[in-house]
């Protein structure tokens, strides 16, 4: 794929409101290769605020390289669903906390968030199985 089809691909996709997306080049430094800046709205979730509710809003960013060179339409939406993904899964893990002391296990600003969160990627085959989507809409 080309940088410019990527970019036109990428500058049609619509996500949640306020979700805005850059594409940049670095084709200069690596072929084929694209930098997908996210910038979205986010609740300030330290430990202070989860304690007040979350009152402050903020506008963080995250950015994600792709090698785009071998992509088609579809594999290039599905990276972009990844990506928002990963934004999804690293507010959660902002956001999972503990009562008691507002204690978050899996902070992704932590060492021991970051590590106790990589130890469980090894998850049971009926977290992950085909039917884990039929969770939706089933009462």
């Amino acid at each position: 794929m080309q940088i410019e089809t990527a970019r036109a691909l990428i500058e049609s996709i619509v996500y949640k409101p306020e979700w805005d997306m850059e594409v940049f080049d670095h084709t200069n430094r690596f072929e084929s290769a694209i930098t997908v800046k996210v910038t979205y709205p986010a609740l300030e979730t330290n430990r202070d605020m989860a304690r007040i509710g979350y009152p402050i809003q903020n506008r963080p960013y995250a950015t994600f390289p792709l090698m785009i060179a071998d992509m088609d339409d579809t594999q290039l939406y599905r990276a972009i669903a990844y990506i928002f993904l990963r934004i999804e899964e690293h507010e959660m893990r902002e956001y999972f906390r503990i009562r008691s002391t507002y204690w978050a296990p899996f902070h992704p600003h932590h060492i021991d968030g970051i590590k106790r969160w990589n130890a469980t990627q090894n998850v049971p085959a009926e977290i992950t199985s085909l039917t884990y989507d039929l969770q939706f809409g089933i009462a």
